[in-house]
């Protein structure tokens, strides 16, 4: 009986001892929507508009938060991901274009409740998308939630894969809605 206890202190004491650091941003997207941009020139932008830059918050009864970073910052990696996967749907990218394409990243974070045997891991992701020409603008929403549960100490591993799986779907969703398309065909 007196096993159990030493088990569970030692095995806090080793994952305590790793704190992490930060986490690598790579989100997969699969996009197969095709060329449904033919001929069209805009420019894209991304703004983080986030208050802090970390992406993982540990949250704990006893002790204060831990905050965790990224290894490059998430505006970087959306620009990158966005100018690519359009461009493979046939939108020409150039600075100069009366076509502005923004997105604006509202919230990005993992909330992470840490009990003793157990955590859970709450993650919103919330992305405003403008699409701006000489004559109109449209604005758009995008949010996803989602919620992960373990057992004893949350994995930095698992939390960096948790936060990309979800980060790649919001993207997914934005280059496949066909109110975007449609506004950005004209």
């Amino acid at each position: 009986m007196k096993f159990i206890p030493v088990v569970l202190s030692l095995l806090l004491v080793i994952s305590c001892a790793n704190e992490p650091t930060a986490i690598t941003l790579n989100p997969t997207v699969t996009n197969k929507t095709g060329q449904i941009y033919k001929n069209l020139t805009a420019q894209i932008s991304v703004n983080d508009l986030r208050s802090a830059a970390h992406i993982v918050e540990l949250l704990s009864a006893e002790d204060p938060s831990t905050l965790i970073g990224t290894t490059s910052s998430l505006k970087d990696v959306l620009v990158a991901k966005f100018t690519s996967e359009m461009t493979s749907q046939g939108l020409n990218v150039a600075d100069n274009s009366d076509l502005q394409v923004e997105f604006n990243v509202e919230r990005a974070r993992t909330y992470v409740n840490q009990d003793v045997l157990d955590y859970r891991a709450n993650t919103i992701i919330k992305l405003k998308v403008k699409v701006e020409n000489p004559v109109q603008t449209l604005s758009k929403t995008f949010t996803l939630r989602a919620t992960t549960r373990g057992a004893l100490t949350a994995d930095i591993d698992e939390l960096q894969r948790d936060f990309n799986v979800q980060l790649a779907k919001l993207i997914l969703q934005v280059l496949e809605d066909q109110q975007l398309q449609n506004f950005i065909k004209g």
